[in-house]
């Protein structure tokens, strides 16, 4: 029935101000605008912006998660580019290294780097019932 995430709608203050981050910054491509929003392409996935008033908009409705070759240098770029670093990389226990960052909305964007023990990498998910019990 579901085939796969298609879009993300994030609610902007300032459409041009959220294009320049994920445009300018991230490197999404942008492909259509009309009526004030603006789409960008990531991989199979569209985000819009879309803007609205600062009242009718909450920062922390959304999580983005965009996977990236190396954590580490992203952040690095980022900071170096005046981005706010919510949170420094590293590795977690389900074989990803995340950071965050936040974008200029306040929503925070979280980059993720799937390490070789990954199971969203392809190495299948551990099983708790083989895990050895305490």
């Amino acid at each position: 029935m579901i085939g796969g995430l298609q879009t993300i709608v994030l609610f902007v203050s300032d459409v041009e101000r959220a294009a320049r981050f994920y445009r300018d910054r991230l490197g999404l491509e942008e492909v259509y605008e009309s009526d004030g929003r603006l789409a960008l392409q990531c991989g199979s996935i569209r985000v819009l912006l879309h803007p609205t008033e600062e009242g009718a908009r909450g920062a922390s409705n959304v999580e983005l998660y965009f996977q990236v070759d190396d954590v580490d240098d992203a952040v690095s770029r980022l900071r170096a580019q005046g981005v706010g670093v919510l949170l420094e990389p590293s590795d977690e226990p389900w074989g990803e290294r995340n950071a965050g960052v936040l974008d200029p909305d306040g929503y925070p964007i979280y980059l993720t780097q799937s390490l070789a023990d990954s199971w969203i990498a392809g190495s299948g998910p551990r099983s708790i019932a083989s895990e050895p019990r305490s």
